[in-house]
């Protein structure tokens, strides 16, 4: 369509080109040249503007045509929704706490811990039993022994049946029972001494377990996200 039109421009052009000629051929014959190159000047700016509407409204068409065509665009294609997937379910507790290799292993070094304690404790405790034993025999031998001597003694002395014989072996008698009390007495201090060890031990492994064990829980709060 804008070919057509310009080259329409161009015919007009060539006609008013005609026109001038002829004009001017008779500018010459007349003598009137002012008047006729102003006419001639007002034809040609006539021609001049027609032509430039032409090729403006040519582009313009172009510009409208291209626009056009261009305009047009594919639809998107949504992009497909993917399914959300499920939180895994919790296990619980007991059986969490049977794969969690953090507190298995505090479990674990907990009791043998304890058993090695508990295994110190009881070597102590059969020490210190053979030695109240020991001992005992011993301070019973001595006695024995020391009866037997201080019997001679008064025997020898013809006093065996005096009264002095009879408050010696009873004054003997009293201190060897107060040695024998105070050992005992020793061996269950001991006793007790390593039995208030062996509970706070047990009380102090309890309360890291359980430590261990809460520590644990939470981490299975946090990986299942339940309270």
């Amino acid at each position: 369509m804008a070919v057509r039109e310009d080259r329409g421009a161009s015919g007009a052009s060539r006609t008013v080109g005609n026109s001038i000629g002829k004009v001017a051929k008779a500018v010459k014959k007349s003598g009137s040249g002012r008047a006729v190159g102003k006419a001639v000047r007002s034809r040609s700016s006539s021609v001049r503007r027609s032509s430039g509407s032409s090729r403006s409204s040519g582009g313009s068409s172009r510009r409208s045509s291209g626009g056009g065509g261009g305009g047009g665009s594919r639809s998107a294609t949504p992009a497909p929704r993917v399914a959300a997937r499920p939180a895994p379910k919790a296990p619980d507790i007991n059986s969490y706490l049977g794969t969690d290799s953090v507190y298995q292993q505090a479990l674990s070094g907990g009791k043998r811990s304890l058993a090695d304690y508990l295994s110190e404790l009881g070597r102590r405790r059969g020490e210190a039993t053979t030695q109240y034993n020991q001992t005992r025999a011993g301070m019973e031998r001595d006695r024995t022994q020391q009866l037997a001597d201080l019997e001679n003694e008064f025997a020898s002395r013809g006093l065996i049946q005096s009264g002095l014989y009879g408050e010696e072996q009873g004054r003997f008698q009293q201190q060897f029972t107060d040695q024998l009390n105070a050992l005992g007495q020793q061996q269950t201090g001991l006793l007790a001494d390593l039995l208030g060890q062996e509970k706070n031990y047990r009380r102090e492994n309890d309360l890291a377990l359980q430590q261990a064990k809460q520590e644990a829980l939470a981490r299975r709060a946090a990986k299942y996200k339940v309270v």
